[in-house]
């Protein structure tokens, strides 16, 4: 059996505590950790514990005794001499999605969830969000999915793994306030190959769009190379979930339309559009019914496409390219006047340094670039984030 510490209080959190060492299997393991929001672990345990390599897994530390930590609070050695917080703040909902993950390292595949208890500290009945827990852990980004009681387990197939976050609920608290002072700043972590999982995770597809270079061709003078003339441009898309099909837009002169590729699960590839200065690139995809709601929340960057429309006043696709662009929508291949309002969109300015500037004043990359310059672009291209794809590759 496992602890864990998990001590959460106002101005000061963090996650510590000790792992299982052995060599056999296990068929359940209830791993305890006291809690300051401090969580701990052994990485070669059975119930293995990690941080997840994500941002908010920089709260993580290792201590001295090889144990893993969340630490929310100024002794955390990221920080450095950086300005950041030391704590959770007061009346407040704070959310830290994938912070640190559990890993089946066993033999066989297991049910992993977090124990609930009648002593589980809530927030006061008067107070916003009364009755709810004053910690919640959650799956993933997913915040609506709890993993607090057997009810709410992940089952967990040898090797796998998930990111567990952490919600705080600080209402009627003052600083200093220890969040699971009831339970005595501990939690108990279940793995159990008995029991019969009441979540499986679900697994869906996340797309991010980027620019990542500008293509050129070589011009030729009696067979020498004199300059190089803007040909493309070349977007990675990379898929955080299973194989999917997506559309890509591309709005600028000319503008283009790439619909129905197809990107393989857990992967990064990269697209080549007609258009050669960009200004906004839109991603579309369809999760299913399931993955979409939970999508968007733990997103925050993604919106339905009726939603973007909404917020951006636009009427379809047609005045997406009209609005963002400068020649309207393209004519090869014929994109559709407009995109069913449930599928997801991502969407990218391109580049990112020139934002909040007219189409019509905006530095695009160099539509040529001398021989003896090749394949920098001009400084004046390069200061607005334009690269060239031989450069971006050296």
């Amino acid at each position: 059996m496992q602890r864990r510490n998990f001590l959460v209080g106002l101005g000061s959190a963090s996650v510590g505590g000790s792992a299982l060492l052995g060599s056999g299997a296990f068929s359940r393991v209830e791993s305890h950790r006291n809690v300051t929001v401090e969580v701990a672990e052994d990485p070669d345990a059975y119930l293995g514990l990690d941080k997840c390599d994500t941002p908010n897994g920089s709260y993580v530390d290792i201590d001295d005794n090889g144990h893993l930590e969340i630490l929310m609070n100024p002794d955390n050695p990221t920080i450095g001499e950086s300005p950041l917080g030391s704590g959770v703040n007061s009346n407040s909902i704070s959310n830290f999605d994938n912070v640190f993950q559990i890993c089946n390292q066993g033999k066989e595949d297991a049910c992993v969830w977090i124990a609930d208890d009648d002593a589980w500290p809530t927030v006061p009945e008067e107070e916003t969000m009364g009755g709810e827990r004053r910690v919640e852990f959650y799956l993933n980004g997913f915040r609506d999915q709890s993993v607090i009681g057997e009810g709410n387990g992940i089952s967990l197939e040898v090797g796998e793994c998930v990111c567990i976050g952490i919600e705080t609920r600080t209402f009627d608290l003052a600083e200093g306030d220890e969040l699971l002072g009831e339970l005595d700043n501990q939690i108990q972590i279940v793995a159990d190959v008995d029991s019969e999982c009441g979540t499986e995770p679900l697994d869906c597809p996340v797309l991010e769009g980027e620019y990542e270079c500008t293509l050129y061709e070589s011009s030729e003078t009696d067979g020498e190379i004199t300059s190089w003339n803007r040909s493309a441009t070349k977007f990675r898309v990379t898929n955080d979930g299973p194989n999917t099909e997506f559309s890509l837009a591309v709005a600028d002169s000319p503008g283009s339309w790439r619909p129905d590729a197809e990107i393989p699960a857990d992967a990064s590839s990269t697209f080549n559009a007609d258009a050669s200065f960009p200004f906004s690139a839109l991603i579309a995809w369809d999760p299913g019914e399931e993955c979409r709601d939970q999508l968007i929340e733990a997103n925050p960057d993604l919106q339905t496409w009726s939603e973007y429309k909404a917020d951006n006043g636009l009427d379809n696709l047609d005045d997406w390219y009209e609005t963002f662009g400068t020649s309207g929508i393209p004519s090869n291949p014929d994109p559709p006047e407009d995109l069913d309002d449930q599928l997801i969109v991502q969407v990218q300015n391109i580049p990112e340094e020139g934002q909040g500037t007219s189409p019509e004043d905006r530095i695009g990359p160099d539509e040529e670039i001398d021989n003896s310059l090749y394949p920098q672009m001009s400084q004046e291209a390069m200061n607005e984030g334009w690269i060239t794809c031989e450069a971006f590759n050296e």
